[in-house]
């Protein structure tokens, strides 16, 4: 332990310093982070897959000969996600006057794939292993707000299917 009034000066500036240092980095993180907030009407929103509202991946398993017409599984771990945003910001969707959910799903979409149901923004969805969706190529994912209204409008995010068994 310093006992000198200069050695204490260096250990304050020292310590100073370190927490200086440090705040950007826990401000960046603590940023990044956004609690869930609940749907409401009239309100502008965006959709992400895999953490991109356009031209995103989706990485795919399809076995064995793949032709064009072939379908597969995504992998674990990719996400899908509303956020609100502050207008104006275009393309955006808008949840209209009713509404209170948003509801995403791909095109082409399969008839074993149901849509994933969003209650909040900034709550990453898993995207189901279970759905079929195409070995390769391109597609959509689309936001829709439910209940609709004359005023709601749907987001869409553009999509690649990336077949990594290939």
């Amino acid at each position: 332990m310093p006992h000198s009034p200069t050695a204490r000066r260096r250990a304050a500036a020292t310590a100073l310093a370190l927490g200086t240092a440090l705040v950007p980095v826990l401000t960046a993180a603590g940023a990044a982070a956004q609690d869930p907030l609940p749907i409401t009407p009239n309100t502008a929103f965006v959709g992400l897959v895999n953490g991109k509202t356009a031209d995103a991946v989706v990485t795919v398993v399809c076995p064995g000969p793949v032709t064009s017409t072939s379908v597969g599984h995504p992998i674990a771990g990719q996400t899908a996600e509303v956020r609100s945003i502050v207008p104006p910001v275009t393309p955006a969707g808008f949840t209209g006057s009713q509404g209170r959910q948003i509801l995403a799903g791909f095109t082409p979409a399969s008839a074993t794939t149901q849509a994933i149901v969003f209650d909040s923004y900034f709550a990453p969805a898993a995207i189901p292993t279970t759905w079929l969706v195409p070995c390769g190529g391109s597609g959509t994912m689309t936001f829709t707000p439910e209940p609709t209204s004359p005023t709601a409008r749907s987001y869409t995010v553009t999509v690649t299917f990336l077949n990594i068994a290939t």
